[in-house]
């Protein structure tokens, strides 16, 4: 479910709290969860972070870098006083768990856990030139000075699908999910089974500024946490975001600007939910 702003989320509390430790130690619980050479990262100090979409870079003084993706359940937590994923028979003040695949543990002692509840996320090493490659079909970024005007509607018109689906491909706007192109969609009054081809120059430009809009305001909220609390902020506190969202996980419920209820259905088997006034 992370998404962006999630993962910005994630990132930027990362940076507050890991950046200058050195790694000393990372136990793999779950061989699928980490691909890479431990020994080249134990001994490294961490000196920056990144993001490019919702994927995740820890970036090593040997020039190593340690890419994270959360996919549907993954969790970056600091500490052991915080649970993630716990089961009703586990300790919820300690970790690790039963969702715990990998620990980096820091020369201070303090250790950072990658807890993947149904182990389709994961951490991977790369240098620069194996990322740069991993990476090269990633679009731009929903929230880069390159995610401008022009780019965004020369890549409507290149297809005819739903533009619902369309803004999901992380080939073309990278961060951006389900959460965010249906509130979005709605506040540009556009229907989420519109051709994409058929989006107006003047449409495209409103419909960008309430992706980067949105994007924004939910990192002003620390993101979304849904009712399963699988998306968590790295000291176990959760997101604001899903207090004020507009219509994705609305349906049934009257929509904020005619009362309509909210109705959902499937798109290209993704959940979607709009206004049927609103969004004719």
């Amino acid at each position: 479910m992370p998404e962006l702003p999630e993962v910005e989320t994630v990132r930027l509390f990362l940076d507050q709290h890991i950046l200058g430790k050195t790694i000393s130690h990372i136990e793999i619980l779950n061989s699928k969860s980490f691909v890479g050479e431990p020994e080249a990262v134990e001994g490294q100090t961490i000196v920056s972070t990144s993001r490019l979409g919702k994927q995740l870079s820890i970036h090593l003084e040997n020039h190593l870098t340690l890419l994270f993706h959360l996919k549907m359940t993954g969790q970056v937590i600091i500490g052991d006083s915080v649970f993630g994923h716990p089961t009703p028979k586990e300790d919820k003040s300690s970790l690790p768990n039963k969702s715990t695949r990998v620990i980096f543990t820091f020369s201070d002692e303090s250790k950072l856990f990658f807890n993947d509840q149904r182990k389709f996320g994961w951490v991977k090493l790369f240098n620069q030139k194996e990322l740069a490659e991993f990476q090269k079909d990633v679009g731009v970024d929903a929230l880069s000075s390159d995610f401008t005007d022009d780019y965004f509607y020369h890549q409507l018109q290149k297809t005819t699908r739903a533009i619902k689906l369309v803004l999901l491909d992380q080939s073309r706007f990278a961060g951006i999910g389900n959460i965010y192109d249906n509130d979005a969609l709605f506040l540009s009054h556009i229907n989420p089974q519109t051709p994409s081809n058929k989006i107006t120059k003047n449409q495209a430009k409103i419909l960008r500024q309430n992706l980067v809009d949105l994007m924004n305001e939910s990192l002003f909220h620390g993101g979304s946490t849904a009712k399963d609390n699988k998306y968590i902020h790295p000291d176990g506190s959760v997101g604001q975001h899903q207090y004020y969202f507009r219509v994705y996980q609305r349906d049934g419920q009257p929509c904020l600007v005619c009362q309509t209820p909210i109705k959902r259905i499937k798109i290209g088997g993704r959940g979607t939910f709009f206004c049927p006034v609103c969004q004719k």
